[in-house]
């Protein structure tokens, strides 16, 4: 009798063990080549060209300071043999003190720039990994990995590789004109305008 309670508690043991085996191979996984997506992804693309345009701008606005400095420079330097070193040094300091009129401007600007890209950038790399929680929340998947330079994925299945079919996904969502919000950020942003009504 103890011979069978024994040989049904294995057989028990085996059939549970078959089924998280089972249920375990079936777990619905795939990846994301992230810098693909955010490479050929069009908001992101357009923003970078809107900010590479801006820095652009800057330093042509620049560029006839530049080049009035450069040739101050060039004129001392031609003229510096003639001078009195207190013509010398007056010259110095002016332009000096125009260099670092150009630096400041080149930086403030430059860096509200840089400042203001980011900011955008990191909303539009928010959206995008909301848009993937989404994704894998609606199509039943356990986990949706991320494969970038960093290695953390250094094989997979070309049939797993979702990358394809989610940048089409956002791309169409974009060029629609809608905004790609998950539904947390949407209920968030219903919260916040029950609140402030």
């Amino acid at each position: 009798m103890q011979q069978i309670l024994t040989n049904m508690k294995i057989s028990i043991q085996l059939v549970l063990l078959a089924f998280l085996v089972s249920a375990c191979s079936k777990s619905k996984t795939g990846f994301v080549d992230t810098q693909k997506l955010f490479e050929e992804y069009t908001e992101l693309t357009e923003v970078q060209d809107k900010y590479t345009k801006m820095s652009d701008e800057v330093r042509a606005d620049l560029e006839p300071q530049i080049q009035a400095f450069q040739i101050k420079v060039d004129l001392y330097q031609k003229n510096a043999g003639s001078m009195s070193p207190a013509e010398r040094q007056q010259k110095e300091q002016e332009l000096g003190a125009m260099q670092q009129q150009i630096q400041q401007a080149q930086q403030m600007r430059g860096g509200q720039i840089q400042q203001e890209s980011q900011a955008e950038i990191d909303t539009i790399i928010k959206k995008v990994r909301d848009f993937i929680a989404d994704y894998g929340k609606k199509n039943e998947y356990e986990y949706i990995y991320g494969k970038n330079e960093g290695a953390n994925i250094l094989y997979g299945k070309e049939e797993l590789d979702l990358t394809d079919e989610i940048l089409k996904a956002l791309n169409d969502k974009y060029s629609n004109g809608d905004t790609v919000v998950s539904e947390e950020t949407e209920t968030e942003a219903k919260t916040d305008t029950t609140v402030t009504e």
